[in-house]
């Protein structure tokens, strides 16, 4: 068996297969530019070329071309390489590449054409030292290449040229794997050094993994070839089981091994940080926090510097994201949602897969400081109304049995007076509650009632309201105290500082799955942050804890008129 054949074989075919996914990445990449399709379309053409090189008739007029034209391939190829590196610095060497490329593909194709013997030896030596000097200059000008190791690779892959030839003779098999095809590493490096191409870290972890398979593959091919252990083992069982546990064992080996080295690609080349400290960092701001907004601004501040980039926002689907390079949803549990947004990271590199997936962990990690924020805050404004009540509740008993008595002694011809005591009974009796935190509508609006009908005894003919209740709406549950608030700002801030008085309008209706209460005025308005919002604050809070972003309190208010809108979904939620 021709031992540097196969092992030929072996590394074009590999070379084909890998140079064949970079190309589809290349391609599917739609920043990437023409040079490094180029580059990519040039590595995969010089590996199948030179495949067909070694499945044709050696000394045929066939393997002639085939051979002239994977060393025209190949010659090109570098001064592609060069312009990639460079990129529009230096535009004299890269043409200076493009020339020297030039001469080579000429000499290879007047030997096919019977110009002379042996010309393509005279190119690749042309290609070796010219592009030697090529890249030595540029590595040490003053605007060279990303890194001196790209240099020093298309260095190494131009030496590799010189022990390519027409044939490939017989000779040592670990000289063809050594020499002849390190340009297939050298040159994936040279073409990715900059990550450019996005997916980069699933190819090079599968270039890692095709190498160790192909390397395991090619030391039982030589292992049997130099010890014939295959035709030993044909009639010795116990052999015969050595070689499948060795196999197995190989097996583990290569698997562990290419986990190590995926880390090592992880920690070295893609120089990611730990998230640890990110982590603790983030819980150190939930504790810290002063709202829920300085904490999410907080932690993607300090995921921008763990991933290197000076951009990021908490945004929504609606806003530009033109600049956003990487995003992860934040779905909190009441069903509202953010989004983390981050930009372009420092020195152009790419978010890879691996930070992707890093990404959405500590986007859960933001969502879950947020809901521990969130019940805390929750907890804080129980307590503070279990204490307020508790405040109010010295003597319940006292307070009721109290209005009982003052309702005995008013005559029964003061019937305004007993309806006002009966309806400050009820209402005493409403707030005083601490056992339920969700109340049907129909409920709530007996206190609406009974509290206008409080203010219409004490503002007369200056207060009138119009009810509207869509009898669907009535068994829907709704926070304790959501209703209540809103038609005493409207009295208080709306109709009672006029003279002429004003009108109290309230309806609720249900549409698709959500209650809708509208509660307006024909008062003077007022602005948030003064007067009547100051007082829907709490209402705000309370629907937001309960439901999230599927409630919402909206003010619009004018000099004609303000109409509070209260929104929430059917059902307790969860």
């Amino acid at each position: 068996m021709n031992e540097p054949l196969l092992i030929n074989t072996i590394g074009h075919s590999v070379g084909v297969l890998l140079f064949a996914g970079f190309l589809v990445l290349v391609l599917r990449d739609r920043r990437s530019n023409r040079l490094a399709v180029c580059a990519a379309v040039l590595a995969l053409l010089w590996n199948a070329g030179s495949l067909a090189v070694l499945g044709t008739p050696q000394g045929s007029r066939a393997a002639a071309a085939w051979a002239a034209f994977s060393f025209s391939v190949l010659s090109t190829l570098p001064a592609v390489l060069l312009h990639l590196a460079l990129g529009n610095r230096r535009k004299a060497l890269s043409m200076a590449g493009y020339v020297l490329a030039g001469v080579a593909v000429a000499l290879h194709i007047a030997e096919l054409a019977n110009a002379g013997p042996n010309l393509h030896v005279i190119a690749l030596w042309m290609i070796t030292i010219g592009f030697g000097a090529l890249t030595l200059a540029a590595g040490l000008g003053r605007q060279g290449m990303p890194a001196p190791l790209a240099s020093m690779c298309l260095f190494l892959f131009s030496i590799s040229f010189l022990h390519f030839g027409a044939a490939h003779p017989a000779g040592a098999w670990s000289g063809e794997l050594v020499f002849h095809h390190a340009g297939i590493p050298l040159a994936l490096y040279v073409l990715l050094q900059d990550y450019r191409f996005l997916l980069l870290d699933a190819f090079l972890r599968f270039v890692v993994n095709s190498a160790l398979a192909g390397g395991t593959i090619a030391l039982g091919i030589f292992l049997d070839l130099r010890f014939h252990l295959l035709q030993h083992a044909a009639g010795n069982p116990f052999l015969q089981g050595l070689l499948i546990a060795g196999g197995c064992f190989l097996l583990i080996m290569l698997a562990t091994f290419g986990g190590r080295m995926q880390l090592l690609l992880t920690r070295k080349v893609f120089r990611r940080p730990a998230r640890e400290p990110v982590i603790a960092a983030i819980g150190d701001a939930g504790v810290r926090a002063a709202s829920e907004q300085d904490l999410v601004e907080h932690a993607a501040r300090l995921i921008g510097g763990f991933f290197g980039t000076d951009e990021f926002a908490i945004g929504s689907e609606g806003q530009d994201a033109s600049w956003v390079e990487a995003s992860v949803p934040l779905r909190f549990a009441k069903g509202d949602e953010a989004r983390l947004l981050l930009g372009r990271r420092k020195g152009g590199r790419l978010y890879l897969s691996e930070d992707l997936q890093e990404l959405a962990k500590l986007g859960a990690v933001i969502v879950e400081e947020v809901e521990r924020l969130r019940h805390s805050e929750l907890q804080r404004l129980v307590s503070q109304a279990e204490l307020r009540a508790l405040q109010s509740q010295i003597n319940p008993h006292f307070l009721f049995n109290s209005l009982n008595t003052l309702y005995g002694t008013i005559p029964r011809e003061a019937a305004d007076a007993r309806r006002m005591t009966l309806d400050l009974a009820d209402i005493f009796r409403y707030f005083l509650q601490t056992d339920r935190s969700f109340i049907a509508l129909a409920e709530e609006m007996k206190i609406v009632r009974a509290y206008l009908e409080i203010e219409k005894l004490r503002l007369g003919e200056r207060l009138s309201t119009r009810i509207e209740i869509d009898p669907a709406a009535e068994a829907i549950l709704i926070p304790v105290l959501s209703i209540e608030p809103l038609v005493e700002n409207a009295v208080k801030h709306g109709i009672a500082g006029r003279v002429n008085g004003g009108t109290v309008r309230l309806r609720a209706r249900v549409t698709g799955h959500t209650l809708i209460v509208e509660v307006g005025d024909d008062g003077p308005g007022f602005h948030d942050g003064r007067d009547g919002a100051v007082g829907l604050d709490n209402v705000r809070k309370r629907l937001h804890l309960s439901y999230g972003d599927e409630a919402a309190l909206r003010i619009d208010s004018s000099s004609r008129g303000s109409t509070v809108t209260l929104e929430v979904p059917q059902g307790i939620p969860a």
